[in-house]
């Protein structure tokens, strides 16, 4: 297999993550109608919040990554440190959220904690099926 410029590469990896964050945003969507439906509104919340927790982990945990493989010349500390505890700051409110206002509405909480999964699902089928077209 030939092996592709790096820029393609960089362009490739932006889109799949474009559509797993998208596959993500659906899947949510879909969890919210279902939920504020059948179960009311502290569950919606949960599910809000804990799909709020997994999204912005997904996301940090994409910052990291690009941060580690293209280290940037000048780091500053103070920007980081700011960055970090505001992400701290608001996946406890998430957390709190989900814990005293939803009352940990198991089956709201398990569809939040899995939008991330069910976006790398859908790019899975997707890469599956494209292989196979093309």
């Amino acid at each position: 297999m030939e092996n592709l410029p790096t820029e393609t590469n960089d362009e490739n990896a932006a889109v799949v993550l474009w559509r797993v964050k998208r596959n993500s945003v659906a899947a949510y969507v879909i969890f919210a109608v279902f939920v504020a439906i059948s179960r009311g509104f502290r569950p919606f919340v949960g599910l809000t919040c804990s799909a709020a927790v997994t999204i912005i982990s997904f996301l940090w945990l994409e910052e990291i990554i690009t941060t580690l493989l293209q280290p940037s010349p000048r780091l500053r500390a103070g920007r980081v440190v700011l960055r970090t505890l505001a992400r701290f700051a608001l996946l406890g409110v998430a957390l709190s959220v989900t814990i005293l206002v939803a009352r940990f509405d198991a089956v709201s909480v398990l569809l939040g904690f899995s939008v991330v999964v069910v976006g790398i699902i859908g790019e899975a089928v997707y890469a599956t099926y494209r292989s196979f077209v093309v």
